[in-house]
């Protein structure tokens, strides 16, 4: 049967988002596929706070500006994806310089 190309990530986060115990990594992978390809390679989700919102690392400041830009859109992307409400926000941080 064909039908739509799906991503590594959206599968990931469809098979492991009803696992209590996967729910780190499902966040991960919907997180990766609500940025797109280019933007999750250069932030990462480390957890969610204690308001919902989601603690997101960015490679540079420009990355971070994108964002807190998207922040509505990839929050309801990622809730739609997981298919319960997670994020209500994102706190973006650069990651320190090596």
């Amino acid at each position: 049967m064909r039908g739509r190309r799906r991503s590594l990530a959206s599968v990931l986060a469809d098979a492991l988002a009803g696992t209590p115990a996967a729910r780190p990594v499902a966040l991960a992978a919907a997180f990766a596929e609500a940025c797109g390809p280019r933007l999750a390679r250069e932030a990462s989700v480390r957890g969610v706070t204690r308001e919902g919102h989601l603690l997101v690392v960015a490679t540079s400041a420009a990355w971070a500006a994108q964002l807190r830009e998207l922040a509505p859109v990839l929050c309801e992307q990622l809730n739609a994806r997981l298919k319960r409400t997670v994020a209500t926000g994102l706190d973006v941080h650069v990651a320190a310089e090596r």
